[in-house]
């Protein structure tokens, strides 16, 4: 199944804009640590369960378009930085069509015609319909990014939805309304004269510097991340806790113990080898890097007896812990 990298920092958005990020997984059904990852892939079925999660809490029409007004919300990936960084809004469109899939799972489908470019959202899995919200969204998007590289209002000439909308709010800010199309599609015209203006953000260094590790991420979007990496970023925020059962972990990343235990025999590795490693990770960085003393240690890694944080620690290293803090100083 395919995924889609979503950047750990929507969590912080989300709280930017009075929504409980935590909110959004608990009523999303996603793992309570999604947000806490630099980058996390989510199946399509995931990621659109999110966004509804965040339709479901807010009743303003506009805030799709607030979320993406954001102050420097070009950075908020290197994809759509790429895009930023584009000649026009013509270039721009095309290269966030191909990069596309690194931001979410749907796809750019343009139709351009001698004075227009009219570009359709579809849901790779083309099973439903897109969460009027995500589209909201991601017509916004478009608008406030051109606009906002050009210096210019760049409005498009027509929208079409799968549900219509014809608020004045919402034709204020997109400039026309949501008109009702198909049951599948929503696509979205602009003149090509708007798309050729000028992007006063071009550049192209950084383009260049950009783009090899685009095409990177495309190739490598099919590698699942490490359970092994997951249990051990949650140790690393469960153990000051007290916290080191396989329970402890497997509540925190939203699955059963018993899924746990299956993930990470897939990965030829097991709960207890991912808890030392970590432990012993830990324990290391605490004896080179502070004065705490071996009680404090022990605490911290969630044993119960400091001596079998001893007996542990030369288990791993064979020497003891002040053996090892004093032949590293």
């Amino acid at each position: 199944m395919e995924k889609f990298i979503i950047d750990g920092r929507y969590g912080k958005l989300l709280a930017a804009n009075g929504i409980n990020p935590q909110e959004i997984l608990r009523i999303a059904k996603l793992p309570v640590d999604t947000f806490a990852h630099q980058q996390l892939k989510l199946t399509e079925q995931e990621y659109f369960a999110m966004i509804n999660a965040i339709d479901s809490v807010t009743e303003d029409p506009l805030f799709p378009t607030k979320l993406v007004a954001t102050d420097n919300i070009e950075t908020f990936s290197p994809p759509i930085f790429a895009a930023y960084c584009s000649k026009n809004g013509y270039q721009f469109l095309k290269r966030l069509a191909h990069y596309k899939k690194l931001i979410g799972p749907i796809t750019y489908n343009s139709t351009q015609k001698p004075d227009t470019l009219t570009i359709t959202l579809t849901s790779l899995s083309a099973t439903e319909p897109l969460p009027n919200f995500f589209v909201k969204g991601e017509f916004a998007f478009m608008i406030q990014l051109m606009s906002a590289a050009t210096g210019q209002k760049i409005k498009p000439i027509q929208i079409t939805a799968t549900s219509n909308d014809n608020q004045p709010a919402i034709i204020d800010y997109y400039g026309v309304p949501f008109e009702l199309g198909t049951a599948t599609a929503n696509s979205i015209t602009f003149k090509m004269a708007d798309l050729l203006v000028p992007f006063t953000t071009e550049n192209t260094s950084i383009l260049e510097y950009l783009e090899p590790e685009l095409k990177k991420k495309l190739a490598d979007l099919d590698i699942d991340d490490s359970y092994g990496k997951r249990v051990r970023s949650s140790l690393v925020e469960l153990l000051p806790r007290g916290e080191a059962a396989i329970e402890d972990v497997a509540k925190s990343l939203g699955i059963s113990k018993r899924t746990l235990q299956r993930k990470l025999k897939a990965e030829n590795t097991n709960f207890q080898q991912q808890l030392n490693a970590t432990r012993e990770m830990l324990a290391k960085n605490y004896l080179l890097n502070t004065a705490m003393t071996i009680n404090d240690i022990a605490f911290l890694l969630a044993y119960q007896e400091t001596n079998s944080f001893l007996r542990a620690f030369n288990t791993w290293t064979g020497m003891s812990a002040q053996q090892y803090r004093e032949s590293h100083h």
